[in-house]
């Protein structure tokens, strides 16, 4: 456990910052997958999206594809940001911002009854930490 401490310390702080940014590039690329497979799926396969992933009947086709036909291109948008993302800062934040809206819109549900409040933890809480993990990447590519 020292040595894994004291190689923290060895590193330069150039170093600290790449490894930041390699992780930030990461939570961007795969912020990017996850949207564009829900864009793929909700335009794909929403019979089996709604069945699977996202049962809040009653199930409606045309909005299942409405929301696919903005993930993916967000989705797209975020595989391109994430190989150089301080020139896509604008983008990426769009992202972030959506990831916020989703978990409070969730969150909103389980307050007002709408969901059972054990959706706080298994839907709620997990888009929440993903929010904060997006944000995080967010702000480790300002200004570079």
């Amino acid at each position: 456990m020292t040595s894994r401490r004291s190689g923290r310390r060895n590193r330069s702080p150039e170093q600290r910052r790449s490894a930041r940014l390699a992780l930030a590039q990461a939570i961007i690329l795969v912020a990017g997958l996850l949207y564009m497979l829900s864009g793929i799926l909700l335009l794909a396969q929403p019979e089996w999206f709604f069945d699977n992933i996202g049962n809040f009947p009653p199930f409606n086709r045309h909005y299942m594809g409405d929301l696919g036909s903005f993930l993916l291109p967000l989705g797209g948008g975020l595989l391109i940001a994430s190989q150089n993302p301080s020139r896509h800062r604008l983008l990426i934040s769009v992202g972030v911002f959506g990831s916020f809206f989703h978990a409070f819109n969730h969150w909103y549900d389980v307050l007002n009854g709408e969901l059972a409040a054990t959706a706080w933890f298994v839907d709620t809480l997990p888009l929440l930490v993903f929010g904060l993990l997006f944000l995080w990447a967010f702000w480790q590519v300002r200004g570079r």
